[in-house]
């Protein structure tokens, strides 16, 4: 199952710790940008097709406009200036747009348009894409284009294409995003409540770490010993805010945050005024002249970050307890097999057992088969049989050459041969 839902423009603040947390703290995906093949990632989604699908955009905005932002996105490629979108010259052009629905997003092609006058800067030659908070692309170049394809393979709900050339123009005729859709672990059954790989603060008091707002320790603090809360300090700088951000241990259709605010005389009126930003994108806002003891804010946004900003400047934020549900991504494990080479097998005795044979074969398949069954090894042979067994070679190797009959389902993958198999030990 598939949802819809709203974003806004990020920032790319802490990305690179976020990065950090989740290689420190976690052996799940690394933040929102996978460092991994593209088929790789397609299984772990749970795709067998690694066709790519083009990703649908909807709810667009732009910097500035002498035209519609919707002509970047309505089907039609006619790359010329008048059936485009373009801001006017400014500081720093930007159009963006929102996912339908949050998705892995391998690629995004851009379709340009010449300017009409020479004497125009163009944006094109200087900008970023940017899926999330994530940087996918950073494109230099004195050339211009008129189609490009640029790489992005990160998980997102929203994507921002960002010009850094001052006083320039930027024309956008199509842009297209390809991929998959995500899809989420409980939709049937409820939201469920999601662990923290790590967390950081903006600054801390004495004896306060972030940490305290993620120990599971529910007590609120009303001038007791015993339950500590994140305290941030004043910020020196004269437009800062405090802040607390917790990391989530798998990218997350997040639904609903839950604080618990500390009720000492001192403290209490600290989160009187706070925002609840998800990945940059803001979530929820809260104002109010009252102190809460606890309160559920709705938030329905996509990614692996929440971070609770003070909107007062230059003030102190303290958080004695946060929680975050929703639904995790669906990942399956990445299978993990290694290719021991092609061996002969005799039709009449073969080695190792075949345990099915049809059309929709490939290694993938037949790993897990045999990894159900117990065995260390399994086989594929004739383009679509899957053989399993515990020991293999007795026959003798073969060239890898007699091991090149492509998988009836994926002509791109080797299936073993004609009475030759293509043997792999599963590692994990």
């Amino acid at each position: 199952m598939h949802l819809k839902w709203f974003s806004s423009l990020p920032d790319r603040n802490c990305v690179f710790l976020a990065l950090l947390l989740q290689i420190l703290f976690s052996t799940n995906v690394v933040g929102l940008q996978l460092f991994k093949t593209r088929q790789v990632m397609y299984r772990m989604l749970g795709y067998d097709n690694f066709n790519e699908e083009r990703l649908h955009l909807e709810r667009c905005r732009q910097s500035s406009s002498s035209g519609n932002c919707n002509l970047a996105i309505d089907g039609s490629i006619v790359q010329e200036w008048t059936q485009c979108v373009s801001t006017v010259p400014e500081l720093s052009s930007f159009w963006k747009a929102e996912l339908e629905t949050p998705s892995y997003i391998a690629r995004v092609v851009i379709h340009t348009a010449k300017l009409p006058d020479e004497a125009m800067l163009n944006a094109m030659h200087d900008f970023g894409i940017y899926a999330g908070d994530t940087t996918c692309y950073r494109h230099i170049s004195s050339q211009s284009f008129i189609t490009r394809s640029f790489p992005c393979d990160a998980m997102a709900d929203r994507i921002l294409i960002r010009s850094f050339r001052v006083n320039s123009i930027m024309s956008l005729c199509e842009i297209e995003v390809y991929g998959k859709p995500l899809t989420f672990q409980g939709l049937d059954s409820g939201e469920a409540e999601i662990g923290f790989s790590g967390c950081l603060m903006s600054s801390s008091a004495e004896n306060s770490k972030c940490e305290d707002a993620t120990d599971r320790n529910f007590a609120v603090f009303h001038g007791q010993s015993g339950k500590k809360c994140a305290l941030t300090l004043p910020g020196e700088e004269e437009y800062s805010r405090s802040w607390l951000s917790v990391y989530l241990m798998t990218p997350t259709l997040i639904k609903h945050v839950k604080v618990y605010n500390r009720m000492d005389k001192c403290c209490n009126n600290l989160l009187n005024k706070f925002a609840i930003l998800v990945n940059s994108a803001s979530c929820a806002v809260h104002e109010s002249i009252e102190p809460f003891i606890s309160k559920v804010f709705r938030c329905t946004r996509f990614g692996n970050n929440v971070k609770l900003e003070s909107r007062v400047l230059k003030s102190a934020i303290t958080v004695c307890q946060i929680q975050v549900f929703g639904y995790k991504t669906l990942l399956y494990p990445d299978v993990r097999h290694e290719h021991k080479g092609c061996f002969h097998d005799d039709p009449d005795n073969p080695e190792m057992e075949q345990v099915i044979s049809y059309s929709f074969m490939e290694p993938r398949k037949c790993h897990r088969m045999c990894k159900r069954l117990n065995k260390l090894y399994f086989g594929l042979q004739n383009g679509r049989a899957c053989l399993c067994g515990n020991k293999y070679g007795r026959y003798g190797s073969a060239a890898i050459e007699k091991c090149n009959l492509g998988c009836v389902s994926d002509g791109g993958m080797a299936c073993g041969g004609r009475n030759f198999t293509t043997v792999y030990e599963i590692l994990v």
